[in-house]
Parts: C-alpha cells; sequence; structure tokens
C-alpha cells in the first residue's frame, strides 16, 4: 500500500474546500481526480511559484496551516496575518493553480 504524504493529505483538503466552494456556488463539480493525475505526473518536477501562489505554497510546504481542513477565510486571515491582503476570490485561482 502506498503511503500518502503530508503534502498528498494537504491536496486533498484544498480539492475538499474546492468541491464545497462550488457547491455554495451552485457551478458544477468536475472529478478532482483529473486534478490529481496531473500533479502526479509533475510531482517530479521543481515545482516555482510567483506572488500569492507563492505564499500559499509556503503555507502547504510548511504543513502546519494545513494540517486541519480550512476554509477559504481560513487561509485568507493567514495570508493577512502574513502581510498579504487579498479578497478570497483572489486567492481562489491560486489555489487551483496549486491543485
Amino acid at each position: 500500500m502506498q503511503k500518502i504524504t503530508k503534502s498528498e493529505q494537504i491536496i486533498e483538503q484544498i480539492e475538499e474546500l474546492l468541491i464545497q466552494l462550488r457547491q455554495s456556488l451552485n457551478v458544477s463539480d468536475r472529478d478532482p481526480s483529473h486534478y490529481r493525475k496531473t500533479l502526479e505526473s509533475n510531482s517530479n518536477q521543481e515545482l516555482k511559484f510567483s506572488g500569492l501562489t507563492s505564499r500559499i505554497y509556503e503555507l502547504i510546504k510548511e504543513g502546519e496551516f494545513f494540517s486541519e481542513p480550512k476554509s477559504l477565510s481560513d487561509l485568507q486571515k493567514k495570508l493577512k496575518d502574513r502581510g498579504v491582503n487579498k479578497p478570497t476570490t483572489t486567492i481562489m485561482p491560486s489555489l487551483k493553480l496549486l491543485i
């Protein structure tokens, strides 16, 4: 059986947040497994991001913040604590990119 890494657990949590967001906005739900396949195919590559995406990726790499499921508002507050004051609508594209 393959061991699930902390990063994979975080990705699954983000995917769950996206599903919840889609449901709350009545947007059609896509199968999140295709995102995982894309990540797996890119897993051997060094990931480099900039701007807001980079700041969210830092939180993922640190592992503590996403150790439990978080809402988009939780993420927004954490980023604000780190000096990044962005609306949730700006955060979503970066989350999608990271997935």
